[in-house]
């Protein structure tokens, strides 16, 4: 089962091509991607991630730095899910690589890729943060997007269709991934709907903050982006 897991590794051309970059990294940047990744405050929010990282020197011009990071984590997320070793991981994405002719990959390169990943991917940081996502996509549906589309709709009544009144209707639109497919979710709600909603949230934020403060006592840090 496990070979299987690793034959059916597939990787998109974009992402082929940010492994290849790291082959391309200076000795120097590549250093410091490591000690800063050592250092990094762990979060999933990958845009504070990546501005943590920039503010190292040598990966300030970096153009390919988030991609870079993401593939590790990909990398990290699949091992991880699939229960596989992430050697193997990394053996069946350079072979992916050679077989897809996307790009080209020496064979020279492709062991400075294989050494490059092998030490990067034993980052406790990137371990950490695969893990953290792949928690957050074990669920049936994950979360991607929400909106409330407000309508004031008239009643009308008898066949001159007066106006007899009018209704307040909101329907909530909730964008959510399952299996990999996007689907959207419509639910109507009235203004009673939305008081309650609006406390279900509240009541969550602050739960949000009291597993913080757990969590500060217990000394794990938090991975999840702060509520704002």
């Amino acid at each position: 089962m496990t070979n299987m897991r690793i034959q059916l590794l597939e990787i998109p051309g974009e992402e082929q091509g940010m492994l290849a970059s790291l082959v391309r990294l200076s000795d120097q940047s590549l250093g410091e991607l490591e000690s800063a990744l050592k250092e990094v405050k762990l979060t999933l929010d990958k845009e504070i991630l990546i501005s943590q990282l920039r503010e190292s020197p040598g990966l300030a011009h970096v153009s390919d730095l988030d991609g870079i990071v993401a593939s590790l984590v990909n990398i990290a997320g699949t091992a991880y899910s699939s229960g596989v070793d992430t050697g193997d991981v990394i053996e069946a994405a350079i072979q992916t690589i050679k077989n897809d002719d996307v790009l080209e990959l020496s064979d020279e390169d492709a062991e400075t890729l294989k050494v490059r990943l092998s030490s990067l991917e034993k980052l406790e940081a990137i371990e950490l943060i695969a893990k953290a996502s792949e928690l957050l996509k074990s669920n049936e549906r994950t979360f991607h997007s929400v909106r409330i589309v407000s309508d004031l709709r008239p009643i009308c009544l008898g066949k001159g269709a007066k106006i007899g009144g009018t209704v307040i209707v909101h329907q909530l639109a909730i964008r959510a991934s399952r299996n990999g497919r996007r689907e959207v979710t419509y639910i109507a709600l009235d203004s009673t709907d939305l008081t309650e909603f609006n406390e279900v949230i509240v009541r969550a934020m602050k739960k949000d903050k009291a597993l913080r403060e757990l969590a500060v006592c217990s000394n794990a840090p938090v991975l999840s982006p702060p509520v704002e």
